[in-house]
């Protein structure tokens, strides 16, 4: 063994021993890096909710029929039950909103949550809305929901008996009017909730579930908040909105003549354009390129002053030429050998190539044209 390898074998085995200390003088600390919600939440934006009010042996259920709430023209909630309602579910379901007006009268407990697609839906003036004076108007100052990551500042404050608590509520629209409890905006006289009596039942009116989904609950006192929500109730269920309106027909909604205009407009650059190339028109035959012709014209040029054994020369030269880049010693044998090596590199018959190696060029015009043709063959597959 060399002196140099056996130096590269020390070398190597010292790394590999400074490496293994390295790694062993290590403190290794689990670290929890949150990144989000699971799948799971994702796709339940309340689950957090759920296992929050089951902890205080409350149950919350999202509905998924409408036959588990809803039969007949009559809401079937049981007496402990407080609905929470996406404001834009009022219009998928037929009679849903005579009988929400029946049911909070009969003594339910309404928490009636604002739909951000309120104004495309025209609920802005339904009967549920008019069980009270209430109006809702556009908030002067948006507040966007939140990143699950990041903890929201409070913009209000419920006080109850017992103690006081902190929220925030993201909101597009607030409240004016309200005969009942309101709770306000921090530093402003904007109302984020109104709750008010109507009949022997309530109505809750809230911006957004975003506070007690789970985006919101984990901050602040959100979950405060969504017992004070469901109060002394034991049941909460959720009715979402499960529809949505095509772009197309929102971009139609905010404006059809903008959609007309551009469909016009469309049209007419298609017609200017079409009218600035012409019709499409398709050659009745293939022409030639410049190249082809000269070539043509130098083999005729060739047969006219019977130059046959230049041109089968030439072709002989080209066919040699593309065979050496495959075999460099193909011009160093016989003509056997050469035919049977074509054969192998392009699988023609080993015959027909031996002929075109061997014989001159045809005197018949047809039977000439041929041979051409299959030395071409030949150059192509080679």
């Amino acid at each position: 063994m060399s002196k140099s390898k056996g130096f590269l074998i020390v070398g190597l085995a010292l790394l590999v021993i400074a490496i293994g200390y390295l790694i062993s003088s290590i403190e290794w600390n689990m670290v929890d890096e949150e990144i989000g919600l699971t799948r799971e939440a994702e796709q339940e934006p309340l689950l957090a909710a759920s296992l929050f009010l089951e902890s205080y042996q409350k149950d919350l259920t999202t509905i998924t029929t409408p036959e588990s709430f809803f039969k007949d023209g009559t809401i079937t909630l049981s007496k402990d039950s407080s609905l929470l309602i996406d404001e834009a579910a009022l219009v998928e379901y037929d009679g849903l909103i005579p009988a929400l007006v029946t049911w909070v009268k009969q003594g339910g407990h309404l928490v009636y949550t604002l739909s951000p697609r309120r104004e495309q839906l025209d609920l802005e003036y339904n009967d549920v809305i008019a069980l009270s004076e209430i109006t809702v108007i556009d908030a002067e100052e948006v507040a966007y929901r939140e990143s699950v990551l990041d903890t929201p500042i409070s913009n209000g404050i419920i006080t109850t008996d017992d103690h006081t608590f902190s929220i925030h509520l993201a909101h597009r629209f607030t409240f004016e009017n309200c005969a009942g409890l309101d709770i306000t905006k921090k530093d402003s006289e904007a109302i984020l909730i109104c709750e008010m009596g109507v009949n022997d039942g309530y109505i809750t009116f809230v911006p957004s579930i975003n506070a007690i989904s789970n985006d919101g609950l984990r901050h602040l006192d959100h979950g405060e908040y969504l017992l004070w929500l469901i109060g002394k109730n034991n049941k909460l269920v959720y009715l979402p909105s499960t529809q949505s309106t095509s772009w197309a027909v929102l971009l139609w909604q905010w404006s059809w003549q903008v959609v007309l205009l551009t469909l016009i407009l469309s049209l007419l650059l298609m017609w200017q354009l079409s009218m600035r190339l012409g019709l499409a028109i398709e050659p009745s035959k293939h022409s030639k390129n410049l190249f082809a012709k000269h070539i043509e014209a130098v083999g005729n040029f060739l047969f006219k002053y019977q130059h046959h054994d230049v041109l089968k020369n030439a072709l002989l030269i080209d066919l040699a030429n593309a065979v050496e880049k495959r075999h460099p010693k193909y011009k160093q044998l016989n003509l056997n050998e050469q035919a049977s090596l074509i054969s192998s590199l392009t699988g023609k018959k080993t015959s027909d190539i031996y002929l075109l190696l061997s014989e001159p060029l045809p005197e018949d015009e047809n039977k000439r044209i041929k041979f051409i043709k299959l030395f071409r063959e030949l150059r192509n597959l080679l």
